[in-house]
């Protein structure tokens, strides 16, 4: 009995993980894509030193 509960513990707290960890993933994409929309949200890309190419991402700060 206690395996059986430790083994359904671990796959609720692998499960929980997950769902938590995709939501906030679709929050991000949604953030990220109403920043650029809204025209806060400025990127570049460049190469880095072994020549493999990067993206740096600047967000412009609200105005009040």
């Amino acid at each position: 009995m206690t395996i059986t509960l430790l083994v359904t513990l671990t796959l609720l707290g692998l499960f929980l993980g997950w769902r938590h960890g995709s939501k906030c993933y679709d929050r991000g994409i949604t953030d990220a894509v109403l920043l650029h929309h809204n025209g806060r949200l400025q990127y570049t890309t460049y190469l880095d030193d072994s020549g493999s190419k990067m993206l740096n991402i600047e967000i412009d700060s609200l105005d009040e």
